[in-house]
């Protein structure tokens, strides 16, 4: 059949159809910060952020003393000194006159939404410093300073592949990176070696390990994980948590949390939360630059540093393959 003659149709009738464009923007990438969202806040004074760390010495079986003699003084060491350099964290925004006035989709004020993308988009920055085994760096008028991320920071219970190492970090900041060893692939073997580690070191075990997502679906494969049970709060029920979440070590319960940004990553974390924090010298805020034509400048900052302060209660795993 044809189309009547003269028939007003929708290709006819272009120039005054409107478009049908939806008033909301969907964001695509993931805006989670797990690690950061879940550990500590602290207030940072200085751009080098430092703390003590102390420890007990060796239980030891024969301290007995003789009835009636004099007392000496036992030997004493002070707690080591420690810090991390503060990042500044920065986003610039550039909106000219019109575009902030023009009627737009999703949004009223392209700077009120710049600012609000910058915010998510700096955490993402901050999560993906805390991740990574970047090193201190002082900075100067012509280089940047960073802070040193968790690969550096945890060295007791660093389980390497063949060849690789981690420094302790028992006085100033950690400067030197790690070192590789050889690849080797994920294995219940070696990540009940860490917790095994962890529990004699800090007589506790992290509650959440994270991992990559492949390492993550690897761990929810290893032998036996699917006979444990875990106790449900509040019930008498025991859940079966083979493939789930939870992994129950003969030390203890731990959350296998996958995390996004570290797809990839040779790395997996063991992390005591209580015992991480984020340091803040200046918390997220943002300021109004200087107008030099036709358009508004605003600065989206947050000046932070890592604080991992009793690292024997976490662990790390490294020089894995298959990430």
């Amino acid at each position: 059949m044809a189309v009547p003659t003269n028939t007003y149709t929708r290709y006819t009738a272009a120039t005054n159809v409107r478009e049908d464009l939806a008033d909301f923007i969907a964001r695509q990438d993931p805006e989670t910060t797990p690690i950061i969202s879940s550990a500590g806040k602290a207030k940072a004074t200085q751009t080098l952020h430092e703390w003590n760390r102390d420890a007990l010495r060796a239980p030891n079986a024969d301290n007995a003393a003789i009835d009636g003699d004099d007392a000496s003084a036992s030997a004493k060491t002070p707690p080591n000194r420690v810090g991390n350099y503060c990042q500044i964290f920065q986003d610039t925004i550039f909106v000219s006159g019109r575009a902030e006035v023009v009627d737009k989709a999703g949004m009223k004020s392209a700077m009120a939404y710049s600012k609000a993308k910058s915010y998510k988009e700096l955490m993402r920055d901050m999560e993906k410093m805390v991740v990574s085994n970047n090193v201190a760096v002082l900075g100067s008028g012509v280089a940047a300073a960073k802070a040193t991320g968790l690969g550096p920071l945890i060295y007791t219970n660093a389980n390497h592949g063949a060849g690789g190492s981690t420094v302790a970090h028992t006085s100033g900041v950690a400067s030197v990176a790690p070192t590789p060893g050889t690849p080797r692939a994920f294995s219940k073997t070696i990540y009940d070696a860490a917790v095994q580690a962890t529990y004699i070191s800090a007589g506790k075990v992290p509650k959440a390990v994270y991992m990559s997502p492949a390492h993550k679906a690897l761990a929810s494969t290893f032998t036996g994980i699917a006979s444990n049970r875990y106790e449900v709060k509040g019930t008498n029920q025991g859940a079966i948590i083979g493939g789930a979440d939870v992994y129950v070590s003969d030390f203890g319960a731990m959350t296998h949390v996958p995390h996004y940004m570290m797809a990839g990553s040779t790395l997996v974390y063991g992390l005591d939360l209580s015992e991480i924090k984020m340091a803040y010298l200046r918390p997220f805020f943002s300021q109004k630059l200087g107008a030099s034509g036709d358009s508004v400048k605003e600065q989206v900052i947050v000046d932070v540093t890592l604080r991992v302060e009793a690292e024997k209660a976490c662990f790390k795993i490294a020089d894995l393959s298959g990430g």
